[in-house]
């Protein structure tokens, strides 16, 4: 089929009647689709064409590659700018609209006449607010792991509950696979992916690769994979992130749910099937289930170990007594499964926010729309080198801080849309997050300081109450955020032990004690993505993935266990 001018119907036309014409014989075209067009959509072309038509049939990745070609520059502007043009306000496009640098600089300028004027006071001033927001922010969070321990609504089914499904009810399901320089990992992915317990014939996985990767299009052309898995190549263009790889990924979908799944992820076999079945059981506001996620590789060295128990708290605990307090839940950047209405409807992700799903979880909760966690887990690689575990922790925390400024442009009517609960919850949650190991380091400082050299200023600083606010905070919080780490390492291990789904070692529980030297790199982190933030804020700081022998995978895992049984 050698294609003409296949832009002739108007793109929003040919995307809603999944048509493309393919050829002018002149007094009649010929137009191209996977479908049967009903009588009144080949009456609507044949009325713009201005002649008859003749439908021929095509498959769906026929139909997509033939799509994609003609209309490269529409596919490419929508895959951007969708969010934008629809809800302009919401998008990270610009980093500070006027009103909020206005806001910035006179803060500033207050602080500088005030040390100006009275150095001292101003000091104190600034020292009591901190320590203020600081308990405010460990309280939340303690408030948050505590309110999952006591009250655990996580969405769970039974193996019998995913036997009983009949798999003629199950509904078309997309899957996004955003990959860039991944040619090391992608065949392991794409193994994960065909080991998902689904009808072949029911997936639509998109393997997202972008223009300029040209060795992991070439190891994707090598494969041999199964015909519902399409390659699409994403428009060169800035940004260059996932979320628009995803965007592209998402236009003309099939599927009636849509999740992501990133270069390393190893899927639950059941996972899609439980999130069916909670589709199927949740009220309709529920538009997205988000998987938890843990690591593969915990036990390869001291680093995976403590990423391991943070996100242990995360995923066990933290988000879901978010969503048991109904406050915004930013989501996780995998296994967040969506219906794919809600996608298109409020503009899909923010190509110009490097952290596009915890944007997400926030813009769902603006739109009145509900998360829930499910009992399903994703394995993921753990960053294993220092190095690119603080370029990937950077970019989450600078996404962060992108999108605590796109939904503060108009604190009221955020405010409105939120409700009290939802806006201190939103604060705390999404600020909270990177500027506590902001903080850090200024408290951390003044300790040292107050060791070494008692200065007379520093002791001044901590008058009364909030000497004694210090003090809890440095004792009592940092003993309770050690512990949570402790313990959600060990429910995750309890909960692995029953289903026999990883080889996770009790032993691993005790690294969460060093909980505080990871605190130390997640400050750096912190401020090298604020740097960011002001001088170059779309940019996606690449995560190397593959480092792990896969040898030696859970060998460290496997001897600690053989010592726990000893």
């Amino acid at each position: 089929m050698d294609p003409v001018d296949l832009t002739i119907l108007p793109y929003e036309m040919a995307e809603r009647l999944q048509a493309v014409v393919t050829r002018d014989y002149g007094d009649s075209y010929q137009v191209a689709s996977p479908n049967v067009l009903a009588h009144e959509d080949i009456e609507e072309i044949e009325e713009f064409l201005g002649d008859p038509v003749e439908l021929v049939f095509v498959s769906e990745n026929e139909l997509l590659s033939l799509f994609n070609e003609s209309y490269r520059s529409e596919t490419k502007h929508e895959s951007v700018f969708k969010l934008y043009d629809k809800h302009p306000m919401q998008s990270a496009i610009v980093t500070l609209t006027k009103p909020q640098s206005i806001a910035f600089a006179v803060l500033a300028i207050v602080i500088v006449i005030g040390f100006i004027i009275n150095w001292f006071w101003t000091f104190i001033v600034l020292i009591t607010i901190g320590q203020i927001v600081y308990a405010t922010l460990a309280a939340f969070k303690l408030i948050s792991i505590m309110k999952a321990q006591y009250s655990d609504d996580q969405v769970r089914f039974s193996q019998m509950d995913v036997n009983a499904i009949d798999e003629r009810d199950l509904p078309i399901y997309t899957i996004l696979v955003p990959v860039y320089r991944e040619a090391g990992v992608i065949a392991d992915l794409m193994q994960a992916i065909q080991n998902i317990d689904y009808p072949q014939h029911k997936l639509d996985v998109r393997i997202l690769l972008e223009e300029d990767d040209t060795e992991t299009i070439l190891a994707v052309q090598n494969m041999d994979l199964p015909s519902t898995f399409v390659p699409l190549i994403v428009p060169s263009s800035q940004p260059q992130t996932k979320p628009k790889a995803c965007n592209f990924g998402l236009l003309g979908a099939r599927g009636e749910y849509v999740v992501i799944y990133d270069a390393e992820d190893r899927p639950d076999p059941d996972q899609l099937k439980k999130v069916f079945l909670a589709f199927q059981t949740l009220p309709k506001e529920y538009v997205c289930i988000q998987g938890k996620l843990n690591y593969f590789n915990c036990g390869q060295n001291m680093l995976t170990r403590l990423f391991t128990t943070e996100y242990s708290v995360w995923f066990e605990s933290l988000l879901v007594g978010l969503m048991q307090m109904g406050i915004p839940l930013p989501l996780g950047g995998t296994s967040n499964h969506f219906k794919t209405s809600f996608l298109k409807e409020v503009g899909g992700w923010d190509p110009f926010n490097v952290t596009e799903d915890a944007d997400l979880g926030i813009r769902l909760y603006r739109n009145r729309y509900k998360t829930a966690v499910i009992d399903s887990r994703t394995w993921e690689e753990a960053n294993s080198r220092v190095g690119n575990w603080v370029r990937q922790r950077s970019r989450w925390l600078k996404g962060y801080l992108q999108t605590w400024l796109v939904h503060m442009r108009n604190p009221r009517r955020t405010f409105r849309q939120f409700g009290l609960r939802g806006f201190i919850g939103y604060q705390c949650q999404v600020l909270g997050t990177p500027l506590l190991p902001l903080m850090n380091p200024i408290f951390w400082t003044l300790m040292v300081l107050w060791i070494l050299f008692q200065p007379w200023w520093v002791e001044a600083a901590f008058p009364g109450i909030v000497y004694y606010m210090s003090v809890v905070l440095l004792l009592f919080g940092n003993f309770v955020f050690t512990y949570t780490n402790m313990t959600g390492m060990y429910d995750v291990i309890r909960d692995c032990a029953v289903k026999r789904s990883q080889p996770f070692s009790f032993s691993l529980v005790k690294y969460g004690l060093l909980s505080p030297v990871y605190w130390i790199l997640m400050s750096v982190a912190a401020y090298k993505g604020l740097w960011q933030l002001l001088r170059n804020p779309f940019y996606w700081e690449k995560t190397e993935h593959g480092l792990t022998d896969k040898s030696k995978e859970n060998k460290v895992v496997t001897d600690e266990m053989a010592g726990d049984a000893a």
